[in-house]
Order: C-alpha cells, then structure tokens, then sequence
C-alpha cells in the first residue's frame, strides 16, 4: 500500500510540473530563449517528463543518438519513402505509440486485476508492450511493401516514356531527367539518380539510388540499375534492355493482376456457398427442432 501511495504521489508531483511548465511557457517570457526570433534555425522541442523518463530508461530503443538500430531505421525510412523527415522524428513518434500501448495495456491489466483475474493481467500489460514496440516498424515496413507495388506499377510507365524519349534519340541522361518530371515512386528514382549524377560518380550515384529501392530484392529494378551502370561504364547500348524490362514489367503486372483477380473470385464463390448453407441451414433448422421441441412440451404436460 506504501508502494502505491508513493506511485501516486509521484505522478501527481510530475502532473503539476508540467502543468506549471505549460503555462509558463504560454503566458510568461521568462525562461525563454530571447534570441529566438533572430535565428532561422528551428527550435529543439523540449522533452516532457514522461518522454524524457523513457528515453533514460530505453536509449537504445527510443534515444537517436544512442539507438541500436539506427542503420536498419535510416534503411527502412528510404525503403519506405521518407515518411519522417529524420530519424528523430520517427523515435518521437515511437516514443507516443508505445505510451498509447502502454496505457492501453495498463487499463486493460487493472481491470482484469479488479476482476480478480491477477493471472492474465501482467500477460496482456506485457503483449501490449511488445506490440507498442514493434508497431513503429511494422508501419515502415507495410510503407515499404505498398510503396513496393507502386513502384512496380509506375514502372511500367516510367520505361514507357523512357523507351519512347531513346527511340526519338534523346541522350540517356537527358532521357531520365525528363522521365523523372512524370512523377511516381520509380520516376522519383529516376530524378534522385540523375541529381546524384550531377554531384558525384556515377557508381556511387547508382550505389545511393539502389539504397532508396523499397524492396532490396526486385529483379526488375535492379536489372535496370546495372543497364543503366553498363551503359556509362562499358558504353552498352541501353534502349534494347529498356524495352525488354518493359516487356517483363507488364508481364508481371498483367500476371499480378490476374492473381488478383483469380483470388477476388474465388473469395466471392466462397462467400456465395456459405451463404447459401446459411440459408438452408435456416430454412430446415426450424423443422428438425420441432419433434424435439413438441415431446418436449408433451413430456411436461404428462
């Protein structure tokens, strides 16, 4: 009981510390920084207590400069498109979901306690920990896998453009710079190798555009990079390869969609059987629950 009564002693004492924090920094000027406005620098956004408390607890997990995985975040962030613009943004926002889990769990735990079910209690707090955990991630990498059948859809228009622009004679650098203006996850490749182009080697720009690919393992884009490195290399002709990687890309894509569609189909037979068994299960379920249903009553009234 001691336990618990300085637990809620020290909340509270940290409520009103933040509390107090608020409105200072709403309706005073003291305690700011008077310069501000001179600087066109952004200003560092203060920690609250709660969040400064995990990450001293958790550095490796929730601290940028001190995280463990800071190689496999960066590389999830540009599988997945850059949806935070730095890493510190993304274990901010890690930060809020494991305290959303976290209490989630915490609700969830004390009212099985009060129920008298003490067993299951810290099970489900520790689930819903583990789940505030890995649910930053799973987000990057379902980003990266839908950014990954974007991409291979706006493949098959970025070749097209690029295929027409070669057949017309137009340079292959100045080819991808304006199969770039089209827009899409792998004409945004396109522009990102052709800037890379303009500041360093060539292999080093191929390199940085391999890196940004939202699957590692796509045959097709990777085809394409290495035509695109033979060419500046070995001076290969590059409009023959880009016409068959547009052939194999709308095979996959035909093919993809097929799939698809095959699945659709069978989902809805699927759905179609079980609805008709529902039907006949309610049309007969009256009948066969009838005999027992009047000896039932007979039974009684003997």
């Amino acid at each position: 009981m001691t336990f618990f009564a300085f637990l809620g002693a020290l909340s509270l004492s940290v409520l009103a510390f933040e509390l107090l924090n608020v409105f200072q920094n709403a309706f005073s000027t003291f305690g700011g920084n008077r310069l501000s406005q001179y600087t066109s620098q952004p200003q560092a956004k203060r920690r609250s207590t709660w969040e400064a408390l995990l990450v001293a607890v958790l550095p490796g997990r929730f601290d940028p400069d001190q995280a463990k995985n800071m190689g496999d975040v960066i590389s999830l962030l540009r599988r997945a498109g850059y949806p935070y613009d730095t890493p510190g943004e993304f274990y901010a926002v890690a930060i809020r979901d494991f305290s959303t889990f976290l209490l989630v769990g915490g609700m969830l735990a004390g009212a099985l306690a009060a129920m008298n079910i003490i067993v299951a209690a810290p099970v489900i707090a520790m689930i819903f920990i583990l789940l505030g955990l890995r649910r930053p991630y799973v987000r990057l990498k379902t980003l990266a896998k839908k950014r990954a059948e974007s991409l291979r859809n706006n493949m098959l228009i970025g070749l097209s453009v690029l295929s027409s622009l070669l057949s017309s004679g137009v340079g292959v650098q100045e080819a991808l710079r304006r199969a770039s203006t089209v827009g899409g996850p792998f004409c945004n490749l396109l522009g990102l190798l052709v800037a890379r182009m303009e500041v360093e080697d060539f292999a080093k720009a191929i390199d940085v555009t391999r890196a940004h690919l939202p699957d590692p393992k796509d045959v097709e884009a990777n085809l394409f990079l290495r035509d695109i490195y033979d060419f500046f290399a070995n001076n290969r002709p590059v409009l023959s390869s880009v016409k068959g990687l547009q052939e194999s890309v709308h095979r996959s894509v035909v093919e993809a969609t097929e799939e698809r569609a095959a699945l659709v189909r069978q989902r809805a037979g699927l759905f179609g059987v079980m609805a008709v068994l529902g039907l006949v299960l309610a049309i007969i379920a009256p009948f066969t629950l009838a005999p027992g249903a009047s000896a039932g009553v007979g039974s009684g009234l003997m």
